[in-house]
């Protein structure tokens, strides 16, 4: 095979990704994509958007789909995009592909989690020039909050001297860590998450499925687990956390399990669990004896004994210590002191 033939075979993926992100569309975005749409039609579309909105609902999504549009025109409501291609695009949106050349994407270099100063000009050397096919320019940054300081001060001239016709979208997970000068030069955007019900019919599963402690929360991280056969390893979580309350597995070993393994995962299949446990209770006025689901009860029967104050304190912890991944922080240590706070103390 030829050098071109490597190179053409090579990008097949992520032309499929770029086609599918920008061409269909999670089924429960029609909303705010109708918002958008809305605000085009009565002239308040502003060159600045930050869709903002919990990881893994398809914000990216909602930001090709528009921005191609306004490079190409197009209205109405788009077709689906199912659970097996949402996770199919989501994995190979970011190798480099052969995509209408006025949309421009920023996002992390595949060995780094930050977007520095470097691509930042680089974008707005090229949002400064014409057009390649003279409609518009437009540029999907994600996530926005993974700029470095330097990168968001050099992307502040672009916000605040935008080129004709040029159309910029920031999505972010956590917007509070953006410049409030960012913020304050963006139209916003919330996108919620879906209904689990929704969730539910999207997904094509049961609602005590085991990736729906993610799906919750992430619909498309659960598409992508459901696609790698992830089941057994969520199960497998589930039984760790058990055996921590239980008093019968030493969290220092899980510790060290979860570090070697998918630590990402780890933390966010426990947010998503802890989340579920503290709305049960909250949902029973307090009652310490209600249950997530039926396949929850032995982990949530072992979380008894620990008052809702200590759930709400796991929750912040986790959070935190997934948003510091890559960071610097001694991870071993945090996932250990993270999950003694599961012990109880047994008489």
């Amino acid at each position: 095979m030829s050098k071109a033939a490597k190179t053409a075979a090579a990008s097949e993926p992520a032309d499929r990704a770029m086609t599918l992100l920008t061409e269909r569309l999670c089924p429960w975005l029609d909303e705010p994509l109708a918002r958008l749409e809305g605000a085009r039609q009565a002239g308040r579309l502003g060159h600045a958007w930050l869709i903002k909105g919990p990881a893994g609902i398809g914000k990216v999504n909602l930001a090709y789909l528009f921005a191609r549009r306004l490079l190409e025109g197009g209205a109405g409501k788009p077709p689906p995009l199912g659970p097996a291609e949402a996770a199919e695009a989501m994995a190979a949106r970011r190798a480099p592909a052969d995509h209408h050349p006025d949309l421009h994407r920023v996002f992390p270099e595949s060995d780094k989690r930050t977007i520095g100063i470097e691509q930042v000009r680089e974008l707005s050397e090229t949002l400064a020039m014409k057009a390649y096919r003279g409609a518009a320019k437009a540029a999907v940054l994600e996530p926005a909050e993974a700029m470095t300081l330097s990168a968001a001060n050099a992307l502040l001239k672009t916000l605040e001297e935008p080129a004709e016709r040029t159309y910029l979208f920031l999505v972010s997970h956590q917007p509070e860590r953006l410049l409030p000068t960012i913020r304050s030069r963006c139209q916003g955007l919330a996108v919620l998450a879906p209904p689990e019900s929704e969730v539910v019919r999207w997904l094509g599963i049961e609602h005590d499925h085991p990736v729906m402690t993610i799906a919750g929360r992430a619909p498309l991280r659960a598409a992508a687990l459901l696609a790698q056969n992830k089941t057994d390893q969520l199960n497998k979580l589930e039984q760790q956390l058990k055996g921590i309350s239980t008093g019968r597995t030493n969290p220092r070993d899980v510790a060290e399990q979860w570090l070697r393994q998918d630590t990402d995962l780890a933390l966010e299949w426990l947010i998503g669990r802890l989340e579920r446990a503290i709305k049960s209770r909250a949902a029973r006025s307090g009652d310490s004896k209600a249950v997530t689901s039926g396949r929850a009860n032995s982990l949530h029967n072992g979380w008894l004994a620990l008052p809702l104050r200590t759930l709400f304190e796991r929750l912040e912890a986790a959070q935190r210590l997934l948003d510091r991944l890559g960071s610097g922080t001694n991870v071993e240590l945090a996932l250990h002191g993270l999950l003694l706070g599961f012990r109880t103390e047994r008489g």
